[in-house]
């Protein structure tokens, strides 16, 4: 019987977004941008190779698996509870299914019911009361103001929109930037504080990158950069230094490096702080971004982030822009595969763009030294 390491990437990568991040089929789906059947497809696959020989039908194993990964609500899931109460073979197959599951969660899987527990529904809820009408208005109230139309952010660096003069684009916005606080002494503690923030945080990415490289995707995503949550590798590093390692991430493909992303010196963004993983999972290799304590991307005039493989402003490639950018919280986070020349590039950097197709990299808000290739 296979085993989770065993497993092909693609299928890895939907049981940890569903075991380890409460992922739906739907949401996995707009994550990746193919279609839910599919991520359905893979999960189904996956827990039919973990599961042990069984007379159990497709039918019953494929209803039995979608319970035991939460994608059910009631009354779906209280009938399955059913069908384990009363068949020894479908509750002995959900029961190995289940503990081969449990590492990889990290809440609580369904109960498997004993024999003879049969479920019942709850009972309906009582109808609310009906609301007591408001009182009637002797003058009509003012109309409201209707919002302005966002700014729509720059998108891949393939295909930028740019803004035209006198007119306004309507599409997904971004909101004006916040000035980050000064001061050298608590600067630095918010970089190395933020360290730890990002690298307890960074679970998703690694299996939505492995998923892209091992072409679990409908997408090739060449060029530009998604937005996820990357994985911080095992070993812990200090601000501004980057560390080689090849260990290999729960449910994914290899981490080849680490590297810390820090402000050059002098800059505006003192307390600007992040995290890049170079991933490989066979012949391909991605990288995979978040930062905090970044100002947020402007309107008026629009501006966006971009990531750039840099050794010189003439001797430069960009990666593509992140999209959507960066609000009000602070926080950036993208990801996205690497080219095949990328070992040529000393450094991974991350500029502040005010142009749809920038033939150098703007400010740069972000470096570090691009190692593991």
């Amino acid at each position: 019987m296979p085993s989770l390491d065993s497993l092909p990437g693609d299928q890895r990568a939907v049981l940890q977004l569903v075991l380890g991040r409460g992922r739906s089929y739907d949401g996995i789906a707009r994550l990746l941008n193919i279609n839910p059947s599919a991520v359905r497809d893979r999960a189904l696959t996956a827990l039919a190779a973990l599961g042990p020989q069984t007379s159990v039908s497709g039918e019953n194993q494929a209803r039995i698996s979608d319970y035991l990964l939460g994608q059910l609500s009631e009354p779906d899931a209280g009938d399955v509870r059913n069908l384990l109460a009363d068949s020894p073979s479908e509750r002995a197959w959900a029961r190995v299914l289940s503990s081969e599951l449990a590492p990889l969660s990290t809440e609580p899987l369904p109960e498997i019911p004993v024999e003879g527990t049969a479920w019942e529904p709850e009972p309906e809820p009582a109808p609310p009361a009906p609301p007591v009408p408001e009182p009637v208005p002797l003058t009509p109230p003012p109309a409201p103001v209707a919002a302005p139309a966002p700014i729509t952010g720059l998108g891949p660096a393939q295909e930028p929109p740019r803004a035209k003069r006198g007119r306004r684009r309507r599409g997904r916005g971004t909101t004006d930037a916040a000035s980050p606080p000064s001061g050298e002494g608590s600067a630095r503690s918010s970089r190395l504080g933020g360290i730890v923030v990002l690298v307890a945080g960074v679970v998703v990415v690694a299996a939505v990158i492995i998923f892209v490289l091992s072409g679990g995707g409908s997408k090739t995503h060449t060029g530009s950069t998604q937005t996820t949550t990357p994985v911080a590798s095992s070993s812990s590093t200090t601000a501004g230094s980057s560390t080689t390692t090849s260990s290999t991430t729960s449910g994914s493909g290899k981490v080849l490096a680490q590297i810390n992303l820090t402000p050059p010196a002098g800059s505006s963004a003192s307390k600007a702080v992040g995290i890049a993983e170079v991933l490989s999972e066979g012949s391909s290799d991605g990288v995979a971004i978040v930062a905090q304590n970044i100002a947020a991307n402007t309107t008026k005039p629009p501006n966006a982030y971009a990531v750039w493989l840099y050794n010189s402003n003439s001797d430069a490639k960009i990666l593509g822009f992140v999209n959507p950018g960066v609000t009000k919280t602070g926080r950036l986070s993208t990801a996205g595969p690497l080219p095949s020349n990328a070992s040529h590039y000393k450094q991974l950097i991350v500029t502040l763009e005010k142009t749809g197709q920038p033939k150098a990299p703007g400010t740069i808000i972000l470096q570090g030294a691009l190692t593991g290739l």
